[in-house]
């Protein structure tokens, strides 16, 4: 619930209790936690696998923000990426995405991921998530965004027809 926690603190009261908020997370606690820190009518938490976001139609969404959660060595990264933007992004939406850049190890803070097979950290795979991610929306007509450092944001919005 930590960008909900941004979120409200950024807007005024009354618009950010004019949105409808959606968390979904496969850890009950963090949803448990979640609950209790949001506790406004206008969120809503699923303790959910979103490997299988189908069976919980959670519907469209104006804005999808996901930090480090499509990282996880449980999920098929590309189908499920492709999946939440065809799926569950309105028309006119737009995505925040985190990827983290960095871990760490023994109190120090190591860039990279350490892929298998190699004795230390490197930034391949990463690289090569967030440039599919990049061809991906803008093949989609997204206006797409890197940013960051101890994690790259990638965003996106839609290129107006206009």
């Amino acid at each position: 619930g930590d960008e909900f926690d941004l979120i409200r603190k950024l807007l005024p009261s009354d618009e950010y209790s004019s949105l409808s908020l959606v968390g979904i997370d496969h850890s009950k606690s963090a949803i448990d936690e979640a609950r209790r820190r949001f506790p406004e009518e206008n969120v809503t938490f699923y303790a959910h696998d979103i490997n299988d976001l189908a069976s919980l139609n959670p519907g469209q969404f104006d804005l999808i923000i996901t930090i480090g959660t499509l990282q996880s060595t449980t999920l098929d990264f590309k189908p499920l990426f492709a999946s939440l933007v065809q799926n569950y992004l309105a028309p006119d939406g737009a995505m925040i995405i985190g990827f983290p850049n960095c871990r760490w190890m023994d109190g120090e803070m190591i860039y990279g991921a350490k892929p298998p097979n190699y004795p230390y950290a490197e930034m391949s795979i990463l690289i090569k998530d967030v440039y599919y991610c990049k061809k991906y929306l803008q093949q989609k007509k997204f206006r797409v965004t890197v940013t960051g450092k101890d994690y790259l944001f990638l965003t996106a919005t839609k290129i107006s027809s206009r």
